[in-house]
């Protein structure tokens, strides 16, 4: 499988949802806003973004089978680690 350790592994989304739920996420959507805008329960949303971790192949998968640019996938990373870090505190 090419979602094997990938954050959308067993998780039945299709390719453009999870594009679009990404790409709200970059634009500061709240989860409850992906949440109506897409139509997805909250914890779907947020389960795929908090199983979202940096490594190669996921890297991968984002830029090649989603459709986000390199650029997208540093500016998701980077809001990852803030989000993560503020929610440690």
């Amino acid at each position: 499988m090419d979602t094997v350790g990938t954050p959308v592994y067993r998780k039945h989304l299709p390719g453009d949802k999870i594009r679009l739920i990404y790409r709200l996420f970059l634009e500061k959507n709240s989860i409850r806003s992906i949440e109506r805008i897409t139509g997805h329960h909250r914890d779907t949303i947020s389960h795929l973004i908090k199983d979202t971790v940096r490594n190669e192949k996921t890297e991968e998968y984002l830029i090649k089978q989603i459709g986000l640019t390199a650029g997208e996938c540093e500016k998701l990373w980077a809001l990852l680690e803030k989000k993560r870090g503020t929610s440690r505190e």
